[in-house]
């Protein structure tokens, strides 16, 4: 198995992750380093909704995250197993 490369997996998770469940399971990462993570891909899929929803996407991405599943619900499992309480967190956008 090779080595994550950490910082860009707490900067853009999911082209490092295929499941939030996979950031909980890394060995590599520290507790902090984990729960940035999953910060970061939180923060990415809402400013991500809102875009699409202000039409701020190209009619090709819609379509693509149209059969895309919203990994929101994965997140905030992963975080809730971590003991993380986002709900705390000011400043994101609430779409979900």
């Amino acid at each position: 198995m090779s080595k994550i490369d950490k910082e860009k997996a707490q900067t853009n998770p999911a082209s490092v992750f295929n499941k939030p469940e996979d950031i909980v399971k890394n060995r590599e990462l520290t507790a902090r380093e984990k729960k940035k993570a999953l910060e970061e891909w939180e923060l990415d899929t809402r400013l991500t909704a809102v875009a699409a929803e202000e039409g701020m996407t190209k009619d090709d991405d819609k379509a693509v995250d149209d059969n895309k599943k919203n990994p929101l619900p994965e997140i905030k499992k992963a975080q809730k197993d971590m003991g993380v309480d986002s709900e705390k967190q000011d400043g994101s956008p609430t779409k979900f």
